[in-house]
């Protein structure tokens, strides 16, 4: 269960910190659009963490299973 807190911290930080470069970038507008943008940005980031997070642990057990270290 430590291992889905940690991939779920680490998306929560990285989807923070994209999203406030975001807003740095594009302080001055405020269409709908840009907010669109950030939940979109907040979204993505958080799915490309978690995933490329789960697939290196998957890759880490096939290559162990595969030397029979398991």
């Amino acid at each position: 269960m430590g291992w889905l807190i940690s991939y779920t911290l680490a998306s929560m930080a990285a989807s923070f910190i994209v999203v406030k470069i975001f807003d740095w970038l594009f302080a001055g507008v405020t269409d709908g659009l840009v907010s669109i943008a950030r939940a979109v940005l907040f979204i993505g980031t958080w799915t490309l963490v978690t995933a490329r997070a789960g697939m290196s642990g998957f890759t880490k057990r096939v290559r162990r299973l595969r030397l029979g270290k398991l």
